[in-house]
Formats: C-alpha cells, structure tokens, sequence
C-alpha cells in the first residue's frame, strides 16, 4: 500500500496497514529550499519541487499545497504585501461597506491573480509524484474567512451586530461561489482533495450560534456546490469543540482540528462520519518540543483514534513554522510508523 492509497483508505474509512501522516509546512518547506515565501508563491516549478523533495526526504503521505490566507481575496480586489519574507498579508480589503459586498465577482481560477500559479503548482507537483503521494490541494479560505478579509475582520464583526443579515448573506454567497470554483479547479489539477480554512468561525471570535447562523449554512453550501464525488477538508482554527457538530453537518469528508481541539471529544461526537487531519501542537510541541515530546503526542492522538476506530490522518493541528526543527516533522513519521499500525 502506497502513501496515496493509505491517506485515500484512511479519509474513505476503508482498510489501510497504518495511520498516514499529512503536513501542512510550506513555510517550513520553503525555508529549507532556500526560497523567499515571495518567490515560492509565485514560481509553481520552485514550490512543487521542494513540497516533492519534503514528502519523500521525510516520508509523510500527505502533501497539503498552500501559499498563504489571501490568494481568493487578493484575486477578489484585495491588496496584499509579504511583510518581512513571511507569507502573503492583506494589505487594503476592498469592501468599504458589508452592502458593496454585493457586487463583489466570482474570479476565473485560470486567469485572475495568483490563481493560476497555484493551480500550476498542483500540476507540476502530481506530475513529479505520480500516484505514489497524496495530494491535498488547498482552495484558501472558507465563505466567511473569505468575507472578512474583504470587509477587513474587525469590520466584519461589527457587520454582524449592525448590518441587515441580508446585506451578509449576499456577500457569503458570492463568496462560496468564489470558493467553489477555486476548490474545482484545485481537483481537476490533480489533487485528491481539496480544503478550506474558516479561521474566523471559531470559537475564540464567534459564539457557536453566530456560527450555526453565518458561516455554517455557507460551508455546508460550499460543500453541496463542490459536490459529492469531490473531497472537501474543513479547517477551522483555535478552540471548536462547540461547533464540532455543526462542522460535521456540512458534509465536508474531513475535519482538520486545530491542537486546541479536545480531539478524543471530538471523535466521540463524530462517530467516524468524517475523517480527522490533526491535530499536533505546531507552536510548544512541533516547534519548541524535542522528537521525543513529538512522539509522546503523536502516540497519544493515535491511540485516542484506535480507541475510537476512527477515520484518521496525522497531522500538524494548523502550519507548521519555517523554523520548526526538521528532526521533529521526521518524529511524525516515525511515530506513524511505530505506534499507528492497526490491530486487524
């Protein structure tokens, strides 16, 4: 069984040797080939090689593609800057008012911004690994982390206290559109899924019934437009033990959770109806910890899967940093390997 079949066998719930492993580390990769996060955004044959070159060097299963959090919104209107070498910041949101919202446009991913460089990327990239890797082709933000970075995100939460919800509606819709089309594109380049990031719908900056009212009916939209024979991960950052159910509602066949996650709560609640990416702290374990505090967790999370006989893939629980050791994302691997076969 190769990398691609046993992340596929994992997400679909069917038999696979072991636990796979998926990192979400561009940056990491970037900086350990020597590139600028500025020029591994822009030059698809740069990137794809060093995202090759990382999965084989440390064995993980699961490439996830990613620039940064503002390719939709800077295709959308949006400016943007790379402050300091990091990824890619918004630097003006084009939305003076929630209302101007609708009249937002759907981007062409083939033509429109940074789109097309990232569907390159993927491309290049499933020519370079074959069917051996798994590919997780990311389509950037979810319906209402997109809206707010058009809006600007403190502006967005006061939308959601004062402005007709009609007027945020109209802006979501055109927003999952943008998604949808993006998340497409992504699939038919060659990756296996595709996945969104709603960092704003999380518990730290929404309750969980602004939530159930403005971004989960969107996600759940999104998915129904990207159809069903098309995988879609679910991102949502920080704490979402509260909205776990409604994150399995919306259909998405993975839920990525972040380290905050109560992650053997959560595989209570989800009872196998979604896969889990996750969800390794990237910050105090991945970053600061040593390849034995890595191990240590890893194995926790693992067994919390076997107790459950969950659906699940290894994974960071949100980006890893560029400085992140890299004898701690071989920990994941090794861990993977020694403590995530299952029992038959």
């Amino acid at each position: 069984m190769n990398s691609r079949q046993r992340t596929l066998a994992a997400i679909h719930g069917m038999p696979h040797d072991r636990v796979p492993v998926a990192q979400h580390n561009f940056a990491f990769v970037a900086k350990r080939a020597g590139l600028s996060m500025k020029e591994f955004a822009f030059n698809p044959d740069k990137a794809a090689q060093a995202l090759a070159d990382a999965a084989h060097d440390f064995g993980y299963d699961c490439i996830i593609i990613d620039f940064d959090t503002c390719v939709l919104a800077e295709a959308m209107g949006a400016t943007i800057t790379f402050p300091g070498g990091e990824p890619a910041r918004i630097a003006k949101s084009p939305l003076e008012t929630i209302q101007d919202g609708a009249h937002l446009t759907v981007p062409d991913p083939q033509r429109d911004g940074r789109l097309p460089l990232w569907l390159e990327t993927t491309r290049i990239l499933r020519r370079m690994v074959g069917d051996e890797l798994a590919i997780m082709g990311r389509a950037d933000q979810g319906p209402f982390g997109l809206l707010g970075l058009l809006r600007d995100p403190q502006k967005l939460m006061m939308d959601l206290i004062e402005a007709p919800e009609e007027d945020i509606f109209a802006a979501l819709n055109i927003c999952v559109d943008a998604g949808v089309a993006f998340a497409k594109a992504q699939i038919e380049a060659g990756s296996d899924l595709t996945s969104i990031g709603d960092g704003l719908s999380g518990q730290s900056l929404i309750s969980p019934a602004m939530y159930m009212k403005f971004s989960q009916p969107f996600e759940k939209r999104y998915k129904r437009d990207l159809g069903n024979g098309n995988l879609l991960s679910l991102h949502i950052c920080g704490r979402s033990n509260l909205i776990i159910e409604g994150m399995v509602d919306t259909g998405s066949e993975v839920l990525e959770l972040d380290h905050q996650n109560d992650l053997d709560r959560s595989f209570g609640i989800i009872a196998n109806r979604s896969c889990v990416f996750g969800n390794i702290d990237p910050s105090s374990v991945l970053y600061s910890g040593t390849p034995a505090l890595v191990k240590e967790k890893c194995r926790a999370v693992i067994e919390s899967a076997k107790r459950h006989k969950a659906r699940f893939v290894l994974c960071p629980g949100c980006l890893v940093m560029g400085t992140t050791p890299p004898e701690n994302i071989q920990a994941m691997t090794d861990a993977a390997k020694e403590f995530g076969t299952w029992d038959v």
